[in-house]
């Protein structure tokens, strides 16, 4: 039999505990210790991304497709095994599309060059801009290129590479909307619209030309972009 002394601590002990629990500083300490696996998850993913997506452009620079690269040859490529590759990504239509998202990251900074200058109206961040662009492209071709391939049958690659072209070009219009605010850019034109034309006339370029040329054509293509993109948007003419 249990005597009440024994009860009378139990039941002391299981208030304490309860009340403990309940502390704020109690609850904080939970909290941090279920957040710090959840940022160590999206780091190791991050981390298995570069990876994969470092191997995905070595291993189709000679030519193979994306469809002809195996789970398995992609995961040995980047130094992680199979079951990794699946704890993390569905399919390699799941893989394709963290892979853009990762690409157009670096296509949008080199944007940059441009858009975080933009009101010193000057045509050199324009062409540094699409230099940078056309760098990146060349860096990431590969993957760039199966993207296209697969956003014609694998329906959320599609939609994965059209929403990130939708935002490109909605960072480009705020430039448009604050150069038109600023009296440098025609007001004429319509932000949205004028964003979206340009962005998939970059992209476009890049896709049908960069696959066939050498690199000494990127400077000439770079300079022809930034005289198109100046002269329908600037009100000066560009002095490169």
């Amino acid at each position: 039999m249990i005597g009440d002394t024994d009860m009378t601590v139990t039941l002391r002990l299981d208030i304490v505990s309860s009340q403990d629990v309940n502390r704020p500083d109690t609850l904080g300490r939970m909290a941090s210790v279920t957040r710090k696996p959840q940022a160590n998850r999206e780091e190791r993913r991050g981390q298995i991304e570069r990876q994969l997506l470092d191997a995905t452009d070595r291993l189709m620079a000679d030519g193979t497709s994306f469809t002809e690269l195996s789970v398995d040859r992609l995961a040995t490529e980047a130094g992680i095994s199979r079951a990794s590759f699946y704890i993390y990504f569905e399919d390699k239509g799941h893989l394709l599309r963290r892979l853009a998202t990762q690409v157009f990251a670096h296509l949008a900074g080199a944007a940059q060059r441009w858009w975080a200058v933009a009101d010193r109206t000057d045509p050199a961040d324009v062409y540094a801009a699409m230099a940078g662009i056309i760098a990146s492209y060349r860096r990431h071709q590969p993957v760039l290129i199966a993207l296209n391939e697969m956003s014609g049958y694998d329906p959320l690659v599609g939609e994965t590479y059209r929403e990130l072209l939708v935002g490109i070009a909605a960072q480009l219009a705020r430039v448009i909307d604050a150069g038109q605010a600023a009296g440098t850019i025609r007001a004429q034109l319509p932000a949205q619209t004028t964003a979206s034309t340009l962005t998939w006339m970059v992209e476009r370029t890049c896709h049908q030309n960069l696959p066939s040329r050498p690199a000494s054509y990127d400077a000439e293509l770079a300079r022809t972009l930034t005289d198109i993109i100046w002269g329908a948007l600037y009100l000066q003419a560009p002095d490169l």
